[in-house]
């Protein structure tokens, strides 16, 4: 749930963190309900959040303790350059709002 908890100290709508991240609504929505979440998308959440992945990966582990443990494909563990840069941009587009706002 420290997803959820991220977003709503944040002010944000699902709506707004997916469109910040880059990530599907649907994606929020089933990170939030089951703290899943694949390495692409930690990294897009981290990079919204200003936390570090490991600290964001720390946090979901604490919350999924009682949960099943959610096995990732290695295909996904390493993001391309486009969805690396992707993330970034919206990074930088998010900062540059705050400071505008």
């Amino acid at each position: 749930m420290i997803v959820r908890t991220l977003r709503k100290q944040k002010g944000w709508t699902q709506d707004q963190l997916a469109s910040f991240s880059g990530l599907n609504v649907r994606t929020i929505q089933r990170i939030e309900h089951t703290d899943n979440a694949s390495i692409e998308s930690l990294k897009s959440l981290a990079a919204v959040f200003e936390i570090s992945t490991d600290d964001l990966q720390q946090e979901l582990n604490m919350d999924n303790t009682s949960q099943t443990a959610h096995t990732t494909n290695k295909n996904d563990q390493h993001l391309t350059e486009n969805e690396d840069i992707k993330i970034r941009d919206n990074a930088i587009w998010l900062n540059t709002s705050k400071k505008a706002g």
